[in-house]
Protein backbone atom coordinates (compact mmCIF):
# COMPACT_ATOMS: atom_id res chain seq x y z
CA UNK A 1 0.00 0.00 0.00
CA UNK A 2 1.50 3.30 -1.08
CA UNK A 3 0.97 6.63 0.64
CA UNK A 4 -1.14 9.35 -0.94
CA UNK A 5 1.09 11.93 -2.53
CA UNK A 6 0.68 14.68 -5.03
CA UNK A 7 -1.35 12.35 -7.30
CA UNK A 8 -4.70 13.59 -5.99
CA UNK A 9 -5.72 16.46 -3.77
CA UNK A 10 -7.63 15.48 -0.66
CA UNK A 11 -10.86 17.39 -0.07
CA UNK A 12 -12.37 16.56 3.28
CA UNK A 13 -13.61 17.63 6.65
CA UNK A 14 -12.55 16.86 10.19
CA UNK A 15 -13.79 15.93 13.65
CA UNK A 16 -12.39 14.85 17.03
CA UNK A 17 -13.65 11.88 19.03
CA UNK A 18 -14.74 13.62 22.24
CA UNK A 19 -16.37 16.44 20.33
CA UNK A 20 -18.59 14.31 18.11
CA UNK A 21 -18.87 10.67 19.16
CA UNK A 22 -20.92 10.68 22.36
CA UNK A 23 -21.47 7.11 23.66
CA UNK A 24 -19.24 8.11 26.54
CA UNK A 25 -19.66 4.90 28.57
CA UNK A 26 -20.34 2.33 25.82
CA UNK A 27 -18.36 -0.74 24.82
CA UNK A 28 -15.59 -0.69 27.45
CA UNK A 29 -14.78 3.01 26.99
CA UNK A 30 -12.82 4.45 29.90
CA UNK A 31 -13.09 7.96 31.31
CA UNK A 32 -11.04 10.76 29.81
CA UNK A 33 -9.94 14.04 31.36
CA UNK A 34 -12.73 15.76 29.40
CA UNK A 35 -15.40 13.33 30.61
CA UNK A 36 -14.44 14.13 34.18
CA UNK A 37 -13.95 17.86 33.68
CA UNK A 38 -17.31 18.29 31.97
CA UNK A 39 -19.05 16.52 34.85
CA UNK A 40 -17.30 18.67 37.47
CA UNK A 41 -18.05 22.03 39.05
CA UNK A 42 -14.99 23.46 37.24
CA UNK A 43 -17.00 23.33 34.00
CA UNK A 44 -18.86 26.55 34.78
CA UNK A 45 -18.54 28.72 31.64
CA UNK A 46 -20.77 26.65 29.36
CA UNK A 47 -21.72 23.74 31.65
CA UNK A 48 -22.54 21.04 29.11
CA UNK A 49 -20.87 17.71 28.32
CA UNK A 50 -19.87 15.56 25.36
CA UNK A 51 -21.86 12.59 26.64
CA UNK A 52 -23.96 12.55 23.46
CA UNK A 53 -22.35 15.34 21.41
CA UNK A 54 -23.35 14.75 17.77
CA UNK A 55 -23.89 11.01 18.40
CA UNK A 56 -21.38 10.22 15.65
CA UNK A 57 -20.55 6.91 17.35
CA UNK A 58 -23.95 5.58 16.35
CA UNK A 59 -24.44 7.64 13.20
CA UNK A 60 -21.05 7.59 11.47
CA UNK A 61 -22.45 5.82 8.40
CA UNK A 62 -25.06 8.53 7.94
CA UNK A 63 -22.35 11.17 8.30
CA UNK A 64 -20.08 9.41 5.81
CA UNK A 65 -22.97 9.14 3.35
CA UNK A 66 -23.35 12.90 3.56
CA UNK A 67 -19.62 13.40 3.04
CA UNK A 68 -19.71 11.20 -0.04
CA UNK A 69 -22.77 13.06 -1.32
CA UNK A 70 -20.80 16.26 -0.84
CA UNK A 71 -17.92 15.02 -2.98
CA UNK A 72 -15.44 14.69 -0.12
CA UNK A 73 -12.72 12.11 -0.70
CA UNK A 74 -11.08 12.23 2.74
CA UNK A 75 -12.10 12.28 6.40
CA UNK A 76 -9.84 13.30 9.26
CA UNK A 77 -11.05 11.88 12.58
CA UNK A 78 -9.46 10.98 15.88
CA UNK A 79 -9.40 7.70 17.72
CA UNK A 80 -10.32 7.90 21.40
CA UNK A 81 -7.43 6.46 23.42
CA UNK A 82 -10.00 5.54 26.09
CA UNK A 83 -11.81 3.23 23.65
CA UNK A 84 -8.62 1.36 22.71
CA UNK A 85 -6.97 1.20 26.17
CA UNK A 86 -9.70 2.26 28.65
CA UNK A 87 -7.35 3.15 31.52
CA UNK A 88 -4.52 4.34 29.27
CA UNK A 89 -1.99 1.65 30.17
CA UNK A 90 -3.75 -1.68 30.71
CA UNK A 91 -5.65 -4.13 28.58
CA UNK A 92 -6.48 -3.37 24.95
CA UNK A 93 -10.21 -3.39 24.21
CA UNK A 94 -11.37 -5.51 21.28
CA UNK A 95 -14.67 -3.62 21.31
CA UNK A 96 -12.86 -0.32 20.82
CA UNK A 97 -10.71 -1.66 18.02
CA UNK A 98 -13.77 -3.17 16.33
CA UNK A 99 -15.61 0.16 16.38
CA UNK A 100 -12.84 1.92 14.48
CA UNK A 101 -12.56 -1.05 12.13
CA UNK A 102 -16.14 -0.31 11.16
CA UNK A 103 -15.49 3.42 10.74
CA UNK A 104 -12.40 2.85 8.57
CA UNK A 105 -14.10 0.21 6.45
CA UNK A 106 -17.13 2.47 5.98
CA UNK A 107 -14.81 5.26 4.76
CA UNK A 108 -13.13 3.01 2.23
CA UNK A 109 -16.44 1.61 0.97
CA UNK A 110 -17.39 5.18 0.02
CA UNK A 111 -14.07 6.10 -1.56
CA UNK A 112 -13.12 8.29 1.41
CA UNK A 113 -9.47 8.33 2.54
CA UNK A 114 -9.23 8.00 6.34
CA UNK A 115 -6.71 10.33 7.99
CA UNK A 116 -6.42 9.17 11.60
CA UNK A 117 -5.37 11.38 14.51
CA UNK A 118 -4.18 9.40 17.52
CA UNK A 119 -4.61 12.12 20.15
CA UNK A 120 -6.96 15.09 20.08
CA UNK A 121 -7.08 16.48 23.65
CA UNK A 122 -8.78 13.45 25.33
CA UNK A 123 -6.34 11.85 27.79
CA UNK A 124 -7.28 8.77 29.84
CA UNK A 125 -8.23 10.00 33.32
CA UNK A 126 -5.87 7.67 35.26
CA UNK A 127 -2.91 9.10 33.33
CA UNK A 128 -4.26 12.62 33.81
CA UNK A 129 -4.50 12.08 37.57
CA UNK A 130 -0.86 10.96 37.68
CA UNK A 131 0.28 14.20 36.06
CA UNK A 132 -0.77 13.78 32.45
CA UNK A 133 1.58 15.25 29.87
CA UNK A 134 3.82 16.64 32.59
CA UNK A 135 5.12 13.11 33.11
CA UNK A 136 7.30 11.00 30.83
CA UNK A 137 5.20 7.96 31.72
CA UNK A 138 2.47 9.38 29.48
CA UNK A 139 4.85 9.46 26.49
CA UNK A 140 5.63 5.77 26.93
CA UNK A 141 1.94 4.90 27.33
CA UNK A 142 1.12 6.86 24.19
CA UNK A 143 3.73 4.97 22.16
CA UNK A 144 2.16 1.66 23.22
CA UNK A 145 -1.32 2.91 22.33
CA UNK A 146 -0.06 4.16 18.96
CA UNK A 147 1.49 0.79 18.18
CA UNK A 148 -1.82 -0.96 18.94
CA UNK A 149 -3.55 1.31 16.43
CA UNK A 150 -0.84 0.87 13.80
CA UNK A 151 -0.98 -2.91 14.09
CA UNK A 152 -4.77 -3.08 13.86
CA UNK A 153 -5.58 -0.38 11.30
CA UNK A 154 -2.35 0.00 9.36
CA UNK A 155 -3.45 -2.29 6.53
CA UNK A 156 -6.14 0.27 5.62
CA UNK A 157 -4.99 3.66 6.94
CA UNK A 158 -2.31 5.42 4.90
CA UNK A 159 -2.25 8.81 6.64
CA UNK A 160 -1.63 9.15 10.37
CA UNK A 161 -1.31 12.09 12.74
CA UNK A 162 0.24 11.70 16.17
CA UNK A 163 -0.75 14.66 18.37
CA UNK A 164 -3.22 17.45 17.67
CA UNK A 165 -2.03 20.99 18.45
CA UNK A 166 0.66 20.66 21.14
CA UNK A 167 0.77 24.47 21.20
CA UNK A 168 -2.91 25.28 21.59
CA UNK A 169 -3.74 22.33 23.83
CA UNK A 170 -1.06 23.22 26.36
CA UNK A 171 -1.74 26.95 26.00
CA UNK A 172 -5.33 26.40 27.10
CA UNK A 173 -4.51 23.78 29.74
CA UNK A 174 -1.53 25.48 31.38
CA UNK A 175 -1.48 29.17 30.40
CA UNK A 176 -5.02 30.39 29.76
CA UNK A 177 -6.36 27.83 32.21
CA UNK A 178 -9.68 27.07 30.53
CA UNK A 179 -8.94 23.40 29.68
CA UNK A 180 -8.15 20.72 32.28
CA UNK A 181 -6.09 20.87 34.47
CA UNK A 182 -7.11 24.57 34.39
CA UNK A 183 -3.89 26.13 35.66
CA UNK A 184 -1.87 29.18 34.64
CA UNK A 185 1.81 28.32 34.79
CA UNK A 186 3.98 28.68 31.68
CA UNK A 187 6.70 26.49 33.16
CA UNK A 188 4.28 23.59 33.41
CA UNK A 189 3.01 24.43 29.94
CA UNK A 190 6.45 24.01 28.39
CA UNK A 191 7.00 20.73 30.25
CA UNK A 192 3.70 19.31 28.97
CA UNK A 193 4.37 20.47 25.41
CA UNK A 194 7.84 18.93 25.43
CA UNK A 195 6.43 15.59 26.49
CA UNK A 196 3.76 15.75 23.77
CA UNK A 197 6.48 16.27 21.18
CA UNK A 198 8.55 13.47 22.68
CA UNK A 199 5.48 11.21 22.60
CA UNK A 200 4.96 12.06 18.95
CA UNK A 201 8.58 11.14 18.20
CA UNK A 202 8.19 7.83 20.04
CA UNK A 203 5.06 7.05 18.03
CA UNK A 204 6.88 7.83 14.78
CA UNK A 205 9.65 5.46 15.89
CA UNK A 206 7.06 2.71 16.48
CA UNK A 207 5.52 3.43 13.07
CA UNK A 208 8.85 2.89 11.34
CA UNK A 209 10.03 0.03 13.54
CA UNK A 210 7.13 -2.19 12.49
CA UNK A 211 7.53 -1.30 8.83
CA UNK A 212 4.32 0.64 8.38
CA UNK A 213 3.49 1.85 4.90
CA UNK A 214 1.86 5.22 4.42
CA UNK A 215 2.98 8.44 6.07
CA UNK A 216 2.84 9.95 9.52
CA UNK A 217 2.70 13.59 10.62
CA UNK A 218 1.77 15.87 13.50
CA UNK A 219 -0.94 18.54 13.64
CA UNK A 220 0.30 22.03 14.41
CA UNK A 221 -1.92 25.04 14.91
CA UNK A 222 0.37 27.38 13.01
CA UNK A 223 0.05 31.15 12.55
CA UNK A 224 1.52 33.71 10.26
CA UNK A 225 3.08 36.26 12.61
CA UNK A 226 2.43 39.83 11.49
CA UNK A 227 2.94 43.35 12.82
CA UNK A 228 1.31 46.70 12.11
CA UNK A 229 4.60 48.57 12.44
CA UNK A 230 7.84 47.87 10.58
CA UNK A 231 10.67 48.37 13.04
CA UNK A 232 13.34 46.26 14.69
CA UNK A 233 11.44 46.32 17.99
CA UNK A 234 8.32 44.94 16.34
CA UNK A 235 10.38 42.46 14.31
CA UNK A 236 11.85 41.10 17.54
CA UNK A 237 8.35 40.68 18.97
CA UNK A 238 7.40 38.77 15.80
CA UNK A 239 10.42 36.48 16.14
CA UNK A 240 9.50 35.85 19.77
CA UNK A 241 5.90 35.03 18.84
CA UNK A 242 7.05 32.74 16.04
CA UNK A 243 9.16 30.82 18.54
CA UNK A 244 6.35 30.75 21.12
CA UNK A 245 3.53 29.60 18.80
CA UNK A 246 5.18 27.92 15.81
CA UNK A 247 8.82 26.93 15.91
CA UNK A 248 8.57 25.44 19.41
CA UNK A 249 6.44 22.72 17.77
CA UNK A 250 7.28 22.74 14.07
CA UNK A 251 11.07 22.71 14.36
CA UNK A 252 10.86 19.70 16.66
CA UNK A 253 8.37 17.79 14.50
CA UNK A 254 9.91 18.58 11.11
CA UNK A 255 13.61 19.10 11.83
CA UNK A 256 13.85 16.84 14.87
CA UNK A 257 15.49 19.46 17.08
CA UNK A 258 14.46 21.95 19.71
CA UNK A 259 15.11 25.48 18.44
CA UNK A 260 18.60 26.29 19.76
CA UNK A 261 17.42 29.39 21.64
CA UNK A 262 14.41 27.68 23.23
CA UNK A 263 15.98 26.13 26.32
CA UNK A 264 18.10 29.21 26.94
CA UNK A 265 14.98 31.36 26.72
CA UNK A 266 13.02 29.19 29.15
CA UNK A 267 15.81 29.08 31.69
CA UNK A 268 16.08 32.88 31.49
CA UNK A 269 12.37 32.98 32.33
CA UNK A 270 13.04 30.82 35.40
CA UNK A 271 11.49 27.65 33.95
CA UNK A 272 12.79 24.26 35.07
CA UNK A 273 14.02 22.27 32.04
CA UNK A 274 15.34 19.22 33.89
CA UNK A 275 12.75 17.08 32.09
CA UNK A 276 14.95 17.29 28.95
CA UNK A 277 17.05 14.16 29.43
CA UNK A 278 20.24 12.84 27.85
CA UNK A 279 19.30 10.77 24.82
CA UNK A 280 16.21 12.82 23.97
CA UNK A 281 18.04 14.60 21.18
CA UNK A 282 18.42 11.30 19.31
CA UNK A 283 14.78 10.36 19.94
CA UNK A 284 13.51 13.64 18.54
CA UNK A 285 15.76 13.34 15.49
CA UNK A 286 14.50 9.80 14.89
CA UNK A 287 10.90 10.96 15.22
CA UNK A 288 10.78 13.50 12.39
CA UNK A 289 7.47 13.54 10.53
CA UNK A 290 6.77 12.83 6.86
CA UNK A 291 4.38 15.77 6.56
CA UNK A 292 2.95 18.57 8.66
CA UNK A 293 -0.74 18.88 9.37
CA UNK A 294 -1.59 22.58 9.72
CA UNK A 295 -4.68 23.89 11.47
CA UNK A 296 -5.03 27.34 9.92
CA UNK A 297 -7.63 29.79 11.19
CA UNK A 298 -6.03 33.20 11.63
CA UNK A 299 -2.77 35.10 11.94
CA UNK A 300 -1.22 36.39 15.16
CA UNK A 301 -0.74 40.15 15.07
CA UNK A 302 1.84 41.20 17.65
CA UNK A 303 3.59 44.20 19.15
CA UNK A 304 6.45 44.48 21.66
CA UNK A 305 5.95 43.44 25.26
CA UNK A 306 5.84 46.46 27.56
CA UNK A 307 6.96 44.45 30.60
CA UNK A 308 3.44 43.86 31.93
CA UNK A 309 2.84 40.52 33.68
CA UNK A 310 1.93 37.57 31.49
CA UNK A 311 -1.82 37.49 30.98
CA UNK A 312 -3.43 35.08 28.53
CA UNK A 313 -7.17 34.61 28.12
CA UNK A 314 -9.76 33.27 25.69
CA UNK A 315 -13.26 34.36 24.74
CA UNK A 316 -15.45 31.31 25.35
CA UNK A 317 -18.77 33.15 25.49
CA UNK A 318 -19.07 34.93 22.15
CA UNK A 319 -19.50 38.26 23.92
CA UNK A 320 -17.27 41.10 22.62
CA UNK A 321 -16.62 42.33 26.15
CA UNK A 322 -14.79 39.07 26.85
CA UNK A 323 -12.03 39.89 24.35
CA UNK A 324 -9.00 40.98 26.36
CA UNK A 325 -5.44 41.99 25.59
CA UNK A 326 -3.05 39.08 25.80
CA UNK A 327 0.61 39.42 26.67
CA UNK A 328 3.59 37.19 27.47
CA UNK A 329 6.06 39.23 29.47
CA UNK A 330 9.37 39.68 27.72
CA UNK A 331 8.10 37.97 24.57
CA UNK A 332 5.24 39.91 22.89
CA UNK A 333 1.77 41.38 23.28
CA UNK A 334 -1.05 40.53 20.85
CA UNK A 335 -2.18 43.48 18.77
CA UNK A 336 -5.46 44.18 16.96
CA UNK A 337 -6.28 45.63 13.55
CA UNK A 338 -9.66 47.43 13.67
CA UNK A 339 -9.94 47.26 9.88
CA UNK A 340 -10.14 43.45 9.85
CA UNK A 341 -13.55 41.90 10.73
CA UNK A 342 -13.83 39.33 13.51
CA UNK A 343 -16.37 36.76 14.53
CA UNK A 344 -18.19 36.97 17.86
CA UNK A 345 -15.37 35.09 19.62
CA UNK A 346 -12.74 37.57 18.47
CA UNK A 347 -11.17 35.53 15.65
CA UNK A 348 -9.92 37.54 12.69
CA UNK A 349 -11.62 36.79 9.37
CA UNK A 350 -8.53 37.26 7.24
CA UNK A 351 -8.14 34.55 4.58
CA UNK A 352 -4.89 35.93 3.20
CA UNK A 353 -3.24 34.72 6.41
CA UNK A 354 -3.12 31.15 5.07
CA UNK A 355 -1.15 32.22 1.99
CA UNK A 356 1.37 34.11 4.12
CA UNK A 357 1.62 31.12 6.46
CA UNK A 358 2.17 28.60 3.66
CA UNK A 359 4.86 30.72 2.07
CA UNK A 360 6.59 31.02 5.45
CA UNK A 361 6.41 27.26 6.04
CA UNK A 362 7.84 26.59 2.58
CA UNK A 363 10.78 28.85 3.37
CA UNK A 364 11.45 27.17 6.73
CA UNK A 365 10.72 23.55 5.75
CA UNK A 366 11.04 23.37 1.95
CA UNK A 367 10.97 19.56 1.71
CA UNK A 368 7.96 18.93 3.95
CA UNK A 369 4.49 18.53 2.42
CA UNK A 370 1.55 20.19 4.17
CA UNK A 371 -2.10 19.27 4.63
CA UNK A 372 -4.48 21.94 5.89
CA UNK A 373 -5.98 19.64 8.51
CA UNK A 374 -8.43 22.24 9.86
CA UNK A 375 -9.91 25.49 8.66
CA UNK A 376 -13.29 26.81 9.70
CA UNK A 377 -15.37 29.55 11.22
CA UNK A 378 -17.39 29.42 14.42
CA UNK A 379 -20.78 31.09 14.39
CA UNK A 380 -24.09 30.89 16.26
CA UNK A 381 -25.87 29.38 13.24
CA UNK A 382 -29.65 29.35 13.14
CA UNK A 383 -32.03 26.94 11.44
CA UNK A 384 -34.76 28.99 9.75
CA UNK A 385 -37.50 27.30 7.72
CA UNK A 386 -35.42 24.13 7.51
CA UNK A 387 -32.31 25.85 6.16
CA UNK A 388 -29.06 27.33 7.47
CA UNK A 389 -28.02 30.28 5.33
CA UNK A 390 -24.37 30.61 6.39
CA UNK A 391 -23.08 32.95 3.69
CA UNK A 392 -20.58 34.34 6.23
CA UNK A 393 -18.93 30.91 6.44
CA UNK A 394 -18.93 30.47 2.68
CA UNK A 395 -17.17 33.81 2.24
CA UNK A 396 -14.54 32.87 4.82
CA UNK A 397 -13.91 29.36 3.42
CA UNK A 398 -13.86 30.56 -0.19
CA UNK A 399 -11.19 33.10 0.70
CA UNK A 400 -9.01 30.42 2.28
CA UNK A 401 -9.39 28.03 -0.65
CA UNK A 402 -8.51 30.80 -3.10
CA UNK A 403 -5.38 31.77 -1.18
CA UNK A 404 -4.34 28.11 -0.76
CA UNK A 405 -4.64 27.68 -4.51
CA UNK A 406 -2.45 30.71 -5.07
CA UNK A 407 0.18 29.28 -2.70
CA UNK A 408 0.07 25.97 -4.57
CA UNK A 409 0.51 27.77 -7.89
CA UNK A 410 3.63 29.38 -6.44
CA UNK A 411 5.20 26.10 -5.43
CA UNK A 412 3.84 25.26 -1.96
CA UNK A 413 3.37 21.50 -1.60
CA UNK A 414 -0.15 21.52 -0.15
CA UNK A 415 -1.81 18.14 -0.56
CA UNK A 416 -5.18 18.47 1.10
CA UNK A 417 -7.78 20.73 2.72
CA UNK A 418 -10.08 19.72 5.56
CA UNK A 419 -12.92 21.93 6.73
CA UNK A 420 -13.51 22.07 10.46
CA UNK A 421 -15.94 20.55 10.98
CA UNK A 422 -17.85 17.72 9.30
CA UNK A 423 -20.93 18.43 11.36
CA UNK A 424 -21.73 20.65 14.34
CA UNK A 425 -20.20 19.28 17.51
CA UNK A 426 -19.18 20.05 21.08
CA UNK A 427 -16.77 22.99 20.80
CA UNK A 428 -14.82 22.25 23.96
CA UNK A 429 -15.34 24.92 26.60
CA UNK A 430 -17.41 26.95 24.11
CA UNK A 431 -20.21 24.38 24.38
CA UNK A 432 -22.74 23.90 21.57
CA UNK A 433 -23.69 27.46 20.64
CA UNK A 434 -20.48 27.95 18.66
CA UNK A 435 -21.04 25.90 15.51
CA UNK A 436 -18.49 25.07 12.83
CA UNK A 437 -20.14 22.28 10.88
CA UNK A 438 -20.93 21.97 7.19
CA UNK A 439 -23.95 20.02 8.47
CA UNK A 440 -26.32 21.41 11.11
CA UNK A 441 -27.05 19.14 14.06
CA UNK A 442 -30.45 19.71 15.66
CA UNK A 443 -29.60 18.76 19.22
CA UNK A 444 -33.24 19.16 20.25
CA UNK A 445 -34.48 16.71 17.61
CA UNK A 446 -32.45 13.53 18.10
CA UNK A 447 -29.34 15.09 16.50
CA UNK A 448 -31.07 15.33 13.12
CA UNK A 449 -28.63 16.25 10.31
CA UNK A 450 -29.39 19.18 7.97
CA UNK A 451 -26.76 20.22 5.40
CA UNK A 452 -26.05 23.97 5.52
CA UNK A 453 -25.64 26.21 2.51
CA UNK A 454 -21.87 25.88 3.07
CA UNK A 455 -22.15 22.10 2.56
CA UNK A 456 -23.48 22.63 -0.95
CA UNK A 457 -20.96 25.38 -1.66
CA UNK A 458 -18.15 23.00 -0.64
CA UNK A 459 -19.56 20.24 -2.85
CA UNK A 460 -19.60 22.59 -5.83
CA UNK A 461 -16.11 23.91 -5.05
CA UNK A 462 -14.73 20.36 -5.02
CA UNK A 463 -16.32 19.71 -8.41
CA UNK A 464 -14.87 22.91 -9.85
CA UNK A 465 -11.36 22.58 -8.42
CA UNK A 466 -11.08 18.86 -9.05
CA UNK A 467 -7.68 17.19 -8.88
Amino acid sequence: MTAPGADRFLWGSATAAYQCEGAWREADKGLSNWDCFCHSAANNVNPVTGDVAADHYHRFEEDLDLMAEGGQNAYRFSVAWTRIIPDGTGAISEAGLAHYDRVIDACLERGIEPMVTLYHYDLPQPLFERGGWERRETCEAFARYARACFERFGDRVRLWLTINEPNYDTLCSYAIGNYPPNVRDLGRRWRAMYHMLLASALAVREFRAIGMTGQIGLVSDSYYIDTRVKSEEYAEAARNADLFFNRSVNDVAVLGVLPPEMRERLEADGCDTSYVLPGDEALLAEGRVDFLGVNAYERELVKPSDGSPTNLSANNTGRPEDNHEKTVRGWFTLDADPSVPKNAWGMELYPRSVYDLLMDLREKYPRTPVYITENGMGHADELVDGRVRDDYRIEYLRGFVDWIWRARSEGCDVRGYFVWSTMDLYSWINGYRKRYGLVYVDYGDDCRRIPKDSFYWYRDTIRERGE
